[in-house]
């Protein structure tokens, strides 16, 4: 079979395959498919899969945005430290959001009511090959009365 009518084939197949299913939603299952067809067309080249697959490493889009190391400071407070990754696509003002989410988190433990902020600073850390935004903050809960 020559290479023209093997792609056709494989494209009907993938039209086929991809339309048949029970549930409405199914267009992961394309995904294969049109891979094993950009590859046979020769559009998928090694350095190219190599490239993106380095990349996804890298960015890990499903990884969260912000990191937060929490040390007890008390028996009421916390201090709070959260690291914006390196290599990210967005969160750049969430800083704030998210210590206020972790702290309510803390707040929510039984015997405590709600958390007061004692310290709240944001900046940026000068480290190789990337800066990093940073946000520190130290939070007290306050208990039931």
């Amino acid at each position: 079979m020559k290479a023209p009518a093997r792609r056709g084939a494989a494209l009907s197949l993938v039209l086929l395959l991809g339309g048949c299913g029970s549930t409405p939603t199914q267009d992961w299952l394309l995904v294969p498919a049109v891979a094993a067809v950009a590859s046979d067309a020769g559009y998928l080249k090694m350095p190219l899969v190599a490239s993106a697959a380095v990349l996804y490493l890298v960015m890990d889009p499903l990884a969260p945005n912000w990191t937060i190391q929490e040390a007890r400071q008390g028996e009421d407070r916390y201090m709070l430290a959260l690291r914006l990754k390196a290599i990210h696509s967005g969160g750049d003002g969430e800083a704030r959001q998210v210590f206020a989410r972790r702290a309510a988190q803390l707040a929510g433990q039984p015997g405590y009511r709600a958390y007061e902020v004692m310290s709240w600073q944001e900046g940026l850390e000068s480290s190789r090959p990337f800066a990093q935004r940073v946000a520190y903050g130290e939070v007290r809960l306050l208990r039931q009365p």
